[in-house]
């Protein structure tokens, strides 16, 4: 037998066992559990086997509505107590064990979390805190037919103590969609939804690099995203790291016949001020919610001139008649109420842009993307140095009291000054 075919017959037989090791892998992966046995070996941590979260922060969470099962209770009520520990304690906790193997979500769940310590690390103020109650009403469940699959709607409340400040910082419903399967024996996370700002923030900064690079979501595989979500991460650190809170020139600052009274404002804000029932909610209802403080604060609706020009809710009187010349634009729509702050004059509110740094409680800031505002706040706390300068705010809309303004994760903002109301006809 020649040397050659020695040689040969030695590779056939290596490629022949590796093929049927192989084979064999994959028919008795389930068999002999070794997925979870090199899971072991590993150090990973599994969802079901006994965990807790490193953090000492209490989490406090209850869950209602309609009705789940016991099995899908524990795995949403884990995942969010995980999530808000390590929020608590500024400590990215392990809620990749909550999700099936090699699903988008996971990475941007993962990220958004180490997005939101990242921002509460940057706060002049500590943020951490000690306990927090969270709670979780099931607005919708619904299995999937012809599969092992469960799709379940909530909103989730929460308010959180801050240990240094005793502040309170609240959430009075964020949207969350998930889809539960079951078809790999545990009960795992395969989507997520949310409209979490540090989720939507972190989305919205992996599309800007995916579209610098010619890509969509859609584009790649699970094995792809990493190597652009690290990139996405450091953008949107570099982009807050960047923000200045520089001092407004108060000379440009219009002087109305009438002050505002910003801090009723600013407590309807704070308590979620619901009004009276007539005022329905909007797409952007954060910014009709505004609307309603300011005129708690005693802003004069203003019916005066057409349409384009007033800032009302139906008529020049609260009610619920709906008449086509009533509900003006700019008491619900953000860049209509833009537009309406910077060209009033006459009758009505007065105010003006000013500097991110010259914001007062009552006022008003825009988080701004692509020269178009995506959401409304009023501002209800300032945080400033020993010499007064301005480094953060704490803000409030309809769906959050009192965060901080560098926690929610936008970089570009606008800040609207409220002066206060003229009484003069046009």
């Amino acid at each position: 037998m020649s040397r050659k075919f020695k040689t040969v017959l030695t590779a056939m037989i290596v490629v022949v066992l590796t093929a049927i090791y192989v084979v064999g892998l994959f028919l008795f992966w389930d068999v002999f559990n070794v997925e979870n046995t090199l899971d072991e070996l590993i150090n990973k941590d599994l969802y079901g086997v006994e965990y807790s979260p490193d953090s000492s922060t209490k989490v406090d969470l209850t869950m209602s509505g309609k009705t789940v099962s016991e099995e899908e209770e524990l795995l949403l009520t884990d995942f969010f107590t995980y999530y808000y520990a390590g929020l608590g304690a500024l400590k990215p906790e392990k809620i990749s064990r909550f999700y099936e193997k090699q699903v988008v979500c996971e990475l941007f769940d993962e990220c958004s979390l180490e997005y939101e310590v990242w921002l509460a690390k940057q706060c002049p103020v500590d943020l951490t805190f000690a306990e927090c109650t969270v709670s979780l009403y099931v607005r919708r469940r619904h299995e999937v037919q012809r599969s092992e699959k469960v799709e379940i709607e909530l909103l989730l409340s929460s308010e959180s103590g801050y240990v240094t400040t005793g502040r309170h910082a609240i959430v009075r419903g964020e949207y969350h969609t998930f889809v539960l399967n079951r078809e790999n024996k545990d009960l795992l996370i395969e989507e997520h939804t949310t409209d979490r700002p540090s989720r939507v923030y972190f989305e919205a900064g992996l599309d800007k690099v995916l579209e610098a690079n010619r890509l969509t979501q859609s584009d790649l595989a699970y094995t792809f995203f990493p190597k652009y979500t690290a990139p996405a991460l450091e953008m949107l650190k570099t982009g807050i790291s960047a923000v200045k809170f520089p001092a407004p020139d108060t000379a440009l600052y219009p002087e109305p016949e009438f002050d505002y009274a910003r801090d009723i404002a600013a407590n309807a804000a704070i308590n979620g001020f619901s009004g009276n029932g007539a005022f329905a909610e909007y797409d952007e209802n954060d910014a009709n919610f505004v609307s309603r403080c300011i005129f708690e604060g005693y802003i004069p609706m203003d019916a005066q001139g057409d349409r384009y020009d007033q800032w009302k809710w139906y008529d020049e009187e609260v009610n619920t008649e709906r008449k086509k010349t009533g509900c003006s634009k700019s008491w619900f729509d953000r860049e209509a109420f833009y537009k309406y702050v910077l060209t009033n004059s006459g009758f009505g509110l007065a105010g003006c842009e000013t500097s991110a740094g010259g914001g007062d409680i009552g006022d008003v800031v825009q988080f701004v993307i692509g020269g178009k505002a995506v959401a409304e706040y009023m501002i209800t706390g300032v945080m400033a140095d020993g010499d007064g300068n301005v480094r953060d705010y704490l803000i409030s809309n309809d769906r959050y009291s009192s965060v901080s303004l560098l926690s929610v994760g936008c970089a570009g903002f606008r800040v609207l000054h409220i002066a206060g109301y003229n009484t003069a006809n046009i």
